[in-house]
């Protein structure tokens, strides 16, 4: 068993960290039908690899919306703080995983297509934020189908792509940490169950819950 120790760790918030998959499985529907429309059933599925200003704009532009991107960004960030703020819960082994990390000196981030808010308040109530030194937005570097936000955290984290370990449950988001020289780790997530054969090829692990004995016996 190959042994790998990192430099520092850089998580996903939504469906890696959090069961909040849910969260914006039904926020998208919810906004269309508030202002008129009718969603497509798949569309949580379409907007999967967006960024929230993205994904505002699909809905104004798709379902001709009565509504400024403002007025839906204020809505949608409502229904989504609530939810963060009071309800998702933590993904099972997650304290186990940055226990360990942190007892090899690890340095950990989390890297989120989420508000910066809506993580920190989220991990703050599910007492597992003093893991964590800042979280990062795809709000603020653009959305997971460019390397930008990864590429950042690493830097303030002060490591190397191929010493970073990034948590990702996401195919789209692990394909890009991939092509950009990370170390990746592909998380099983009920949401996207379909993507997972394709998760567990290109990534260098692939954990059913983040505790998974093997994979923690590995790092150091």
């Amino acid at each position: 068993m190959a042994h790998f120790l990192p430099q520092a760790a850089i998580f996903d918030l939504d469906g890696t960290l959090t069961d909040s998959m849910y969260v914006w499985d039904h926020i998208p529907e919810e906004l269309v039908r508030r202002f008129g429309g009718h969603p497509a059933p798949d569309l949580s599925h379409t907007l999967r690899a967006m960024s929230s200003p993205q994904a505002i704009d699909y809905l104004i532009r798709t379902y001709h919306l009565p509504a400024s991107s403002q007025q839906l960004m204020e809505a949608m960030e409502d229904l989504a703080d609530r939810e963060y703020r009071d309800r998702v819960p933590l993904k099972q082994g997650v304290r186990p995983l940055l226990e360990r990390l942190h007892q090899l000196g690890v340095p950990c981030a989390v890297a989120t297509a989420s508000q910066v808010h809506q993580a920190r308040q989220a991990l703050e109530r599910l007492d597992v934020w003093p893991f964590f030194s800042f979280v990062l937005s795809a709000t603020q570097y653009g959305p997971k189908t460019r390397p930008d936000l990864y590429l950042e955290a690493a830097r303030q984290l002060g490591a190397a792509p191929q010493y970073t370990l990034v948590f990702e449950d996401a195919l789209h988001a692990a394909q890009t940490a991939v092509q950009a020289g990370f170390q990746v780790v592909g998380v099983y997530d009920a949401f996207s169950a379909e993507d997972q054969p394709a998760l567990k090829e290109i990534c260098r692990w692939h954990l059913k819950q983040l505790d998974d004995p093997s994979f923690l016996a590995q790092l150091g």
